[in-house]
C-alpha cells in the first residue's frame, strides 16, 4: 500500500488503517538478546511456550516454558533488562503451554503430568497457588476468557475439555475438581459403526483425539480443535455437559475446508474483536474464519510456511494487523491479515521455529521460540540491504527479517469467501476456431452492438441518449450504403453532437401512442425532411436507391425521427380480457379422502333416507290434492 497516499488521506480525513509493512523488514536480532539454553544451564531442551503479559503496565513481562518443566520470567523492556533471567522449576515434566490471567500477575502451566497449576508472581518471586489433576493425560493448552481471571479451561490428549473454577477454594495445594467436564470432544468414534448400536462408554479414551486448542469467544462461548478430526466446535458452556452420559454434542462445528489428509489444526487465535479466528491447519495453511456467523467457509487463507507438528503456534499483532508463525523450515513469517501471502521472513535460527508471541504494548517487538534450543527478541533496528544470509561484517546480529515479494499486492484485500465471483464480473473465455468469437474481425468494439439490459437500466432509461443512438444509426446506414468509416466517424463524431451540427429544419416527432422512451428496444424509421414531390416517394426506400445516391440521400442533415416502435406494444392485455391462459392449465384441486367412520356413515345414510321419504310423502299428497280439486271442479259443472 501506498504511504503517501495514506497520509494524504489521513489529512483529507478519510479513514485508512495503519499499515507499516515497510517497518517490519526492519525487525533484527541484536546479539545480545539471543538466549541459548536460558532456562537450564546443563542440558538444552526446546522451548514449548512463550507468553506476553497481559497486565497494563506489564505488557513487557515475558513467560517461557520448556521441556524439562522450568519457567523463566523475563523483563524484556530494555537489553540491560532482558539479561537477567530468573528461572524456576514448575513441573516434573514438560510445559506445553501457559496462559496469563487478564488483569493479574498470575498464569497457568499445563504439563505432561497430566496436571495444571496456578502460579502467581504479585510478590515478586512465583509461588504456587492451586494444583488441578483431573486429566488422565499429558494436558497440552490452557486459557482464560477475556475478561475473568477465575475461571479457566484446559485441553488435554485424553480428549477432554475441564472448566475450572479459582474461586471453589482458597487453600493452597488442594487437589480441586472441576467445574464442567466435556468428555471426547473430538472423538473419532464413528456411531455408525457394525455392532456399536451408537452407545459408547464414557471412560473409554482409546480412540480419543488430543484437544490442540482452545478460545473463549466470551465467558459463554468456548471453541475447540483436534489433532486429526479437522472440526472447530463451538461449546455452549451454559450446558451441564457432566449429566450427559454419551458424547457432548457442539452449538456449532466448522468442518475442514482444504483437500488434504493433514487436517489437523495446532492453534487457535482469536482477535480482540472475538469475530476473526485463525487456525493453524497441518496442511500448511492458516485460515480465516467469521466465528459472528460461523460459516464454514474461510475469509483467508495464509499461506508460505511450513506446519510440519504441532508445536507451531502463531499469535496476533496487538492491533491485530499482523499475524506471526512460526514454521519447520526455521524461519518464522508475518503476514498482514489483508493478504494471503507472508510480508518478511525472521531469519536467524537454526531449527524449527515452534512458537512465537507478539508483544502487546510499546514499540513493535516479538520473540521466537527454536528447538535450537535459542529465543530472540526481534526489534526494530536500522534499514539493511536485503541479503540472503547475514553478512560477516555484521556480527552484532543474530537475526534479520528478509522483506518477501508478494504477487497479491495488486488483488483486493480477500475477505470474503472464496470461488463466490459473480458471472458479470468473470474474464470471457478465449474464443476458440469456428466460434462467433473468432468469426469477428478485429478492433474496437461496435458501439452500435447492444448488450442485455438489467433492470435498472430498464427503469431508469436507456443508457445512451437519443443523440448518440441517431449517430449509431446514421454511422450503420454509412457503413451499409458503402461509404468509408472515416468519412462516417468525421461526420457523426461524439465530440460534435448531431443536434448541434442538424439545420433548422429537423423536426421532432414525439413517439407513436402505446411507446415511451423508456422501452428496451427502439426501432427507427427514417424520413427526408425536404418538401414532398410526386415524382418520388416520402419514405426513403432502400432497395431502389444505389449505394452512393442513397449515401448522399441519407445524411445527417436530412434525416430525423419520425416514430420508434417496441416489441410489446401489442400484447394481450389480460387484465382486460378478465381471465390468464395460464389459469386454464392449472390441474384442479384434489378430492381430499373421506375419513368418517362407519358409525357416521350410518348416520348420515340414514338422514338421507328419511328426507327421500319426507319428498315422496309430500310429493303423493300434493298429487292427491290436485286430484281431489280436479273431480271436484268436474261434479260442480
Amino acid at each position: 500500500m501506498n504511504d503517501v497516499q495514506n497520509i494524504i488521506d489521513r489529512q483529507l480525513g478519510i479513514f485508512c488503517r495503519f499499515n507499516y509493512d515497510n517497518i517490519l523488514k526492519r525487525l533484527v536480532v541484536n546479539y545480545e538478546e539471543s538466549f541459548y539454553g536460558a532456562l537450564s544451564a546443563e542440558q538444552d531442551p526446546p522451548i514449548f511456550a512463550c507468553r506476553f503479559a497481559e497486565v497494563s503496565g506489564y505488557e513487557h513481562i515475558l513467560a517461557l516454558a520448556n521441556e524439562d518443566g522450568r519457567v523463566v520470567i523475563q523483563d524484556t523492556s530494555s537489553r540491560r533488562a532482558a539479561s537477567r533471567l530468573e528461572p524456576f522449576q514448575c513441573h516434573n515434566n514438560a510445559v506445553f503451554d501457559l496462559a496469563w490471567a487478564p488483569s493479574t500477575m498470575s498464569f497457568v502451566t499445563v504439563s505432561g503430568d497430566h496436571t495444571a497449576s496456578l502460579w502467581d508472581l504479585a510478590e515478586g518471586t512465583p509461588k504456587r497457588v492451586l494444583v488441578f489433576s483431573n486429566h488422565t493425560r499429558s494436558v497440552k493448552t490452557a486459557v482464560f476468557p477475556p475478561r475473568t481471571p477465575s475461571v479457566f479451561a484446559t485441553g488435554a490428549r485424553d480428549g477432554h475439555i475441564l472448566l475450572w473454577d479459582i474461586r471453589a477454594s482458597n487453600q493452597p495445594n488442594v487437589v480441586l475438581k472441576p467445574d464442567n467436564c466435556l468428555i471426547n470432544c473430538h472423538s473419532s468414534f464413528n456411531p455408525k459403526t457394525p455392532g456399536s448400536h451408537g452407545k459408547r462408554n464414557r471412560l473409554d479414551t482409546n480412540r480419543a483425539i488430543s484437544i490442540t486448542g482452545l478460545v473463549f469467544q466470551d465467558e459463554l462461548t468456548l471453541l475447540s480443535c483436534g489433532e486429526c478430526d479437522g472440526n472447530i466446535k463451538v461449546w455452549d458452556l451454559r450446558k451441564n455437559y457432566n449429566i450427559y452420559k454419551r458424547e457432548p454434542l457442539p452449538k456449532h462445528s466448522i468442518p475442514y475446508c482444504g483437500n488434504s489428509a493433514k487436517n489437523g489444526y495446532t492453534n487457535l487465535v482469536i482477535d480482540e474483536a472475538r469475530v476473526r479466528l485463525y487456525a493453524s491447519c497441518m496442511d500448511n495453511v492458516i485460515y480465516c474464519f467469521n466465528v459472528a456467523t460461523y460459516s464454514a467457509v474461510p475469509e483467508q487463507r495464509y499461506t508460505g510456511h511450513e506446519n510440519g507438528t504441532f508445536y507451531i503456534k502463531a499469535g496476533l499483532s496487538p492491533d491485530n494487523l499482523y499475524l506471526v508463525s512460526g514454521s519447520s523450515d526455521t524461519h518464522a513469517y508475518v503476514w498482514n491479515v489483508k493478504c494471503s501471502q507472508p510480508v518478511v521472513r525472521l531469519a536467524g535460527h537454526r531449527a524449527e521455529v515452534t512458537c512465537a508471541a507478539w508483544c502487546q504494548r510499546g514499540d513493535t517487538k516479538l520473540v521466537t521460540c527454536s528447538d535450537d534450543a535459542r529465543h530472540k527478541i526481534w526489534r526494530i533496528g536500522p534499514e539493511l540491504p536485503d541479503l540472503p544470509d547475514l553478512p560477516d561484517s555484521r556480527p552484532d546480529l543474530a537475526g534479520r527479517a528478509h522483506l518477501l515479494p508478494r504477487t497479491d499486492l495488486a488483488a483486493p484485500p480477500d475477505w470474503g469467501p472464496r470461488d463466490r465471483t459473480p458471472t458479470s464480473l468473470k474474464r470471457p473465455r478465449p474464443s476458440t476456431p469456428g466460434s462467433s468469437a473468432a468469426k469477428r474481425p478485429a478492433g474496437p468494439p461496435d458501439p452500435a452492438r447492444r448488450t442485455k439490459r438489467c433492470l435498472a437500466d430498464l427503469m431508469n432509461g436507456s443508457k445512451r441518449s437519443e443523440t448518440e443512438e441517431a449517430e449509431v444509426l446514421v454511422k450503420r446506414l454509412r457503413l451499409d450504403a458503402g461509404a468509408r468509416p472515416d468519412d462516417a466517424d468525421r461526420e457523426s463524431s461524439p465530440a460534435s453532437p448531431l443536434a448541434s451540427s442538424a439545420p433548422a429544419d429537423w423536426g421532432y416527432l414525439p413517439p407513436a401512442p402505446g411507446t415511451s422512451f423508456m422501452t428496451p428496444t427502439k426501432n427507427y424509421r427514417a424520413k427526408r425532411a425536404s418538401p414532398p414531390t410526386p415524382e418520388r416517394s416520402e419514405e426513403a426506400h432502400v432497395s431502389a436507391s444505389p449505394p452512393r445516391r442513397y449515401a448522399e440521400r441519407t445524411s445527417p442533415a436530412k434525416l430525423r425521427i419520425i416514430t420508434f416502435t417496441t416489441p410489446t406494444k401489442n400484447l394481450p392485455d389480460f387484465v382486460a380480457d378478465g381471465e390468464a391462459p395460464h389459469l386454464r392449465l392449472m390441474s384442479p384441486a384434489k378430492k381430499r379422502r373421506v375419513t368418517t367412520d362407519w358409525l357416521t356413515r350410518i348416520a348420515r345414510e340414514r338422514r338421507t333416507k328419511s328426507g327421500s321419504a319426507r319428498t315422496l310423502l309430500t310429493y303423493f299428497s300434493v298429487e292427491n290434492a290436485l286430484t281431489k280439486m280436479k273431480s271436484g271442479s268436474k261434479q260442480s259443472s
